[in-house]
């Protein structure tokens, strides 16, 4: 019986290293707040994921089910939090990127991560930012800068979006 805790120990402390929470680990893909707040917002939120568990039984099995629903809430607030820190603007670095795009915020450019110039998300947010580049290049003498704002002006607008209240 010791032998069969023993093994359970070990293999918790072997998945328990396997969480990341650092901040190297974690890109700016959108606009939002700085990582510390979103992450302090997401960290205060995440226990609304668990999930409680009623077990009836033998002692083995009612041990049983409180280690499967400690595993179970600890995936869901895991998944709670990647999903919480997306909402505001941050994801986690595919492996090796995150000291590429932590080297370029230090750099003071933004990074691409994942080989997306622009923030994820619906083509209106990447056409009301291409507008806003665009917009600031006309007002500085850019023909073709003018001529761009002018089609994704119409596009948005098309779409029920007026840029320029942006």
């Amino acid at each position: 019986m010791r032998v069969k805790v023993l093994m359970a120990l070990c293999a918790s402390a072997v998945l328990c290293g396997c969480q990341t929470s650092n901040q190297a680990d974690y890109v700016q893909i959108g606009f939002g707040p700085s990582f510390d707040v979103a992450h302090a917002q997401c960290e205060l939120q995440k226990r609304s994921a668990d999930q409680g568990y009623i077990a009836i039984g033998s002692p083995a099995f009612v041990a049983g089910a409180g280690i499967g629903n400690a595993l179970g809430n600890a995936i869901a607030e895991d998944q709670f939090m990647r999903n919480c820190l997306i909402i505001s603007g941050w994801k986690r670095a595919p492996h090796g990127q995150a000291p590429a795009a932590a080297a370029a915020v230090a750099a003071g450019t933004t990074p691409t991560p994942y080989g997306v110039a622009r923030a994820p998300g619906s083509w209106i947010n990447t056409a009301l930012l291409d507008w806003s580049d665009a917009n600031k290049k006309c007002v500085a003498g850019d023909k073709a800068a003018c001529a761009t704002r002018a089609q994704l002006g119409t596009r948005l607008r098309a779409a029920g979006i007026n840029p320029a209240a942006s």
